[in-house]
């Protein structure tokens, strides 16, 4: 567990998600009460609360559980931190709570996306009581000091992404909206997950946000960054780069996930990072390979009913 100065009133705990530092991040904001923005795994709570015990926080002044998106390594730590923090709410895109209330169909369709080799780093899911649970979509939380967060529509990686903008500082939460930095591991993609990817969603969210020209981003995977032109850019041109790849593969025929990460996302083996750069580059090749062949399937339908 690592704490990282952020802002005045903003700090990350590295909550060594996949068992590996500099991949995940837990953001601690504060004003008259505090607010986490994403909850890693499950695995990962020990070490949030770690952070928060180090930070002088207790329990009871967590008041807002904040989550961009419904996935396992942003939101998976939710029931059980709502657990131990008596007084926090959960908010999350509404289209989506229910999962978290019964996450019996959530748990295998995250295993089918993330593979068996990384699937028993993601631990488990707590159900959290309806009631814990606020809609997100929406959100305008003012926690005090003119701390307000604020929540934006930024759908693609999946259908119910939200980042939230704080007011204060002006960077954005932004999750896993355009692409993520690691940059301890040399690490920058794009993430385009089976089974709800959207490209032209993806698209349009990162020319979105590149034109309200946030001076800082706050990424989940990872840190912050105010070099924020260079990583919408950098987004843009690997996701670019993994289209061209993917298409290129279903036009000759033979679209082998495995073989089609490791040209996009060359990485060596002997990294501690290699798991998390191989699986999901490997789960970003599936969705996109989805994504194309369900698009031009239904293009293909329009034109024999046409």
């Amino acid at each position: 567990m690592e704490i990282i100065p952020v802002d005045a009133h903003i700090t990350a705990i590295d909550h060594n998600l996949l068992g590996i530092p500099g991949i995940g991040v837990t953001y601690v904001v504060r004003g008259e009460t505090v607010a986490l923005v994403e909850t890693g795994t499950s695995l990962t709570v020990p070490h949030t609360l770690a952070g928060l015990e180090q930070l002088g926080i207790r329990p009871e002044e967590v008041e807002h559980i904040l989550c961009t998106h419904i996935h396992m390594d942003h939101a998976g730590g939710a029931g059980y931190l709502a657990a131990v923090l008596p007084r926090a709410h959960v908010y999350i895109n509404s289209s989506v709570s229910k999962h978290l209330v019964d996450p019996s169909k959530l748990l295998p369709s995250v295993r089918r996306a993330v593979g068996e080799e990384a699937w028993p780093l993601h631990g488990d899911i707590k159900p959290i009581p309806a009631d814990r649970l606020l809609p997100a979509e929406n959100l305008r939380l003012d926690l005090g000091r003119d701390v307000v967060l604020e929540a934006i529509a930024t759908p693609g990686h999946s259908p119910d992404h939200l980042s939230y903008w704080d007011h204060k500082s002006g960077g954005l939460f932004i999750g896993d909206a355009a692409g993520l930095a690691m940059d301890r591991w040399r690490l920058a993609l794009p993430v385009t997950p089976v089974p709800a990817y959207d490209l032209e969603a993806h698209r349009a969210t990162i020319a979105r946000l590149r034109s309200y020209h946030f001076p800082r981003i706050y990424i989940t995977h990872y840190g912050p960054h105010d070099d924020v032109d260079y990583e919408l850019n950098r987004a843009q041109e690997k996701l670019e780069e993994l289209v061209a790849l993917v298409d290129a593969a279903i036009a000759a025929g033979d679209p082998d996930v495995n073989a089609l990460a490791a040209r996009w996302l060359p990485y060596p083996d002997d990294s501690p990072a290699a798991l998390v750069a191989r699986c999901w580059s490997q789960m970003s090749v599936a969705g996109l390979i989805r994504y194309e062949t369900k698009r031009r399937q239904s293009v293909e339908t329009d034109r024999e009913r046409a």
